[in-house]
């Protein structure tokens, strides 16, 4: 049986690195150019990687003047591209840089996120594969379904794995985040499906997983080793 689930939205933000129209409403933003991360201190900005710097220019969007917010960060590949050179100098018997080695964990940006708000409330970081994207939101939904009163912010980011690794990766995609402010009273709803019995005969190709990027129209079904996802915006 489909499970679904109905996400209250109040704000969306996205950014990609291909760039795409402009937009701007009370419920989507959209910008084209560099992430805005002015609003961090320089210090902390030097310190941001380039999928940081998407994650944190969208999360901050979304939020607006939000007091403490709980968050969920998902990620598929996470900071890779700052973990290949820490496993690079270990190699060759070599510390690790500072910087590199506590800003390639997969929370880095959450951390961030939190420090720069001096916001304590409880942040998840989450990586599902392909799949990284839909359980977010599922994981999202499910803390703000706990407590309505609060909104609760998910950030969605990724970044091509290093070349070294690229092989690894059948489904790039380009530098790209969002941001979901969920909460009510809701401008629209995103309809989120899960159809676990509905699994796909094993292909030639890799599956797709869904795509953050691909949020604001319906979308799917995308098919996984376990099942499909699809989703709508009313």
């Amino acid at each position: 049986m489909p499970h679904t689930f109905k996400i209250p939205l109040l704000r969306a933000s996205v950014w990609s690195q291909e760039g795409g129209r402009e937009a701007s409403t009370s419920f989507l933003d959209r910008a084209s150019g560099p992430p805005d991360v002015a609003f961090l201190d320089p210090l902390i900005r030097r310190r941001l990687s380039p999928l940081g710097r998407a994650m944190l220019h969208c999360a901050q969007r979304a939020a607006g003047d939000q007091g403490p917010l709980p968050s969920v960060f998902s990620s598929r590949h996470g900071e890779a591209g700052r973990s290949l050179p820490v496993l690079e100098d270990l190699a060759q018997g070599l510390p690790p840089s500072p910087t590199q080695f506590s800003m390639n964990v997969h929370n880095a940006s959450a951390g961030i996120w939190s420090i720069a708000r001096r916001d304590p409330s409880p942040s998840l970081s989450l990586a599902a594969g392909l799949e990284s994207f839909a359980w977010g939101l599922v994981e999202a939904q499910a803390i703000h379904a706990a407590a309505p009163e609060t909104p609760v912010l998910l950030v969605h980011g990724d970044a091509p794995l290093p070349p070294l690794w690229a092989s690894f990766d059948a489904n790039p995609l380009p530098l790209h985040a969002l941001a979901l402010l969920i909460g009510l009273p809701a401008i629209h709803h995103l309809i989120l499906t899960w159809s676990p019995e509905a699994r796909p005969a094993v292909a030639d190709g890799p599956w797709e997983g869904p795509c953050a990027l691909d949020f604001e129209a319906p979308g799917g079904p995308w098919a996984t080793a376990d099942g499909t996802w699809a989703w709508r915006v009313e």
